[in-house]
This record gives C-alpha cells, structure tokens and sequence, in this order.
C-alpha cells in the first residue's frame, strides 16, 4: 500500500526536518568527551581529561598571555545549548585560552567549551575561597542569544522565514 503525500503533509514534514536539524551539536562541539562535570572533578582532582563543559560567562580575567573565563556550569539541552536555569549546587570552573580576547564580546554570554582539564587553582568568592577546575580550551563556542518564544512565529508555516539555529563557526571561535 503506497501513501499518498498531501499539500498538508509536506510543510509538517519539513517543519520536522528544520527542527531536528537544529538539535544536533554543533560541529566545533562534536567528538569523544569525558562525561566528568567540573563538581566530580574538583572533589577527585582529575587531571589530564579531554572535557565539553557549557555554561554562563559570569567573569574575563585578561592576564599577560592569556584570557580566562570564569563560567558557572549549567545543564544542557540535546545540542549542548546551556539552559539559563543556574542551578543552587552549581560548580563553576575557569576556561583559558591563550592570548588576548575582548571581555565585553564574552561578557554574561552562555557558551561550550572544549579542552583538556590541566590545574586547579584557588580563588576567592567574596570571602569563600572557591577550587577552580582549569581547562585550556580548544574551543570557545558563544551561543547566540535566543528571542523569547512568539507564539505568531508557530501560527502559519509562511512565519519560519525567520527561524534559524542560531550559531557559526569562524577560525575556532563561535559566534
């Protein structure tokens, strides 16, 4: 029995395939990662792991010869897009990159990193003084900022003109 393709299936049907397209995980963010989080790192002193850790920018450190990036770990949705619920035991960690990169293009932005796992370092949070796990990072992928859900963008199939994934891939950093 053959099934017959109607007017009303096709644009659901491409409206299936424009979603899953922009659940998949980014390119630059693609490979075999450890799945130890920044919280199981610190309390064991893991060293020497290649991680993919996402998270809010919350603090640029620019030092001599490189930039360090104070980031709050956030859980993830499928495509490794950090969701912007902070939770209350969250751990932070710091994420260097060599040389120098504009704090204000970084600043209270949400992104992934990848990179190998290679100190830890001591700072002080107000009067708390926090362990950092440190990553030299490969990869510095700035997830764009996302537009509140309109439910007009989902009253006609005309309206996805203006739906895009939102993110690409320029001489190793994202934007």
């Amino acid at each position: 029995m053959r099934t017959k393709l109607t007017n009303s299936t096709i644009p659901l049907l491409s409206l299936i395939l424009l979603l899953a397209s922009c659940a998949t995980i980014p390119p630059a963010l693609q490979g075999e990662y450890s799945s130890l989080t920044p919280a199981q790192a610190k309390a064991n002193h893991i060293m020497n792991k290649k991680v993919r850790w996402s998270g809010l920018i919350i603090h640029t450190i620019n030092k001599k010869d490189k930039t360090c990036f104070e980031i709050v770990q956030t859980e993830t949705d499928k495509s490794l897009r950090p969701k912007r619920i902070i939770p209350k035991n969250g751990s932070r960690f710091l994420a260097c990159k060599e040389g120098f990169l504009e704090p204000q293009a970084f600043d209270k932005r949400m992104v992934a990193i990848t990179g190998n796992l290679v100190a830890y370092t001591k700072q002080n949070i107000g009067q708390y003084q926090y362990e950092y796990p440190v990553v030299k990072t490969d990869v510095i992928y700035i997830w764009r900022k996302q537009a509140p859900i309109n439910p007009v963008y989902f009253s006609s199939f005309a309206t996805f003109n203006t739906f895009h994934c939102g993110y690409s891939v320029i001489h190793g950093y994202c934007f």
